[in-house]
């Protein structure tokens, strides 16, 4: 089956699906960048074709964009491409590398933000919910969605965590000054 097909089949409602879409949404992250100038690099696919990709948008939206565009006019055009983006091409993954890892941390740190004051109001709580991810280091560590409000995050439990299984979780920690967010598992 393909994976599009596959995800198509799941249904959120169900606990063991819900925890196997949180898996599929972190199956293709970690993609980076790759300048190259005449001859293909020796890893030129992306592993969700499973073929040579580029990405350009359109808007400029990130950096990579203006170089992309900018050999792509060049060679529409028939002419060299300029001096000035083939010199900044081997610097260019890193740049990339740098400013994701920025624009990640910070949009983690408005969620957990935003989630914190929305639960800060109720620790001790009980809340219905699905653990979705377990630490491969440690079975009693993970993560649990919780359905009301819509929020996924840290949860320790007393036996190892059951995942894609049906859970009662106690909130134990919710400090915006902090923005932690903790539940517990009995």
């Amino acid at each position: 089956m393909l994976y599009p097909d596959f995800i198509r089949t799941l249904d959120v409602s169900q606990p063991n699906h819900a925890a196997m879409v949180v898996a599929c949404t972190r199956l293709l992250r970690g993609s980076g960048y790759i300048g190259f100038n005449g001859e293909l690099p020796e890893q030129a696919q992306h592993s969700a074709p499973a073929s040579e990709y580029a990405h350009v948008t359109a808007p400029l939206r990130r950096l990579v964009d203006r170089y992309a565009l900018e050999i792509c006019v060049a060679l529409c055009a028939g002419e060299e491409v300029p001096d000035w983006v083939l010199a900044k091409l081997p610097d260019l993954p890193d740049t990339m590398r740098e400013s994701g890892r920025r624009a990640n941390q910070y949009e983690n740190a408005v969620l957990n933000l935003v989630e914190a004051a929305v639960l800060a109001p109720r620790p001790g709580e009980e809340f219905a919910g699905v653990v979705v991810e377990v630490d491969e280091k440690d079975d009693h560590r993970g993560d649990v969605t919780i359905q009301d409000p819509a929020i996924e995050a840290f949860v320790t439990g007393s036996a190892p965590l059951p995942v894609g299984q049906d859970v009662t979780v106690k909130l134990t920690t919710a400090d915006v000054k902090m923005r932690k967010v903790e539940f517990t598992l009995e």
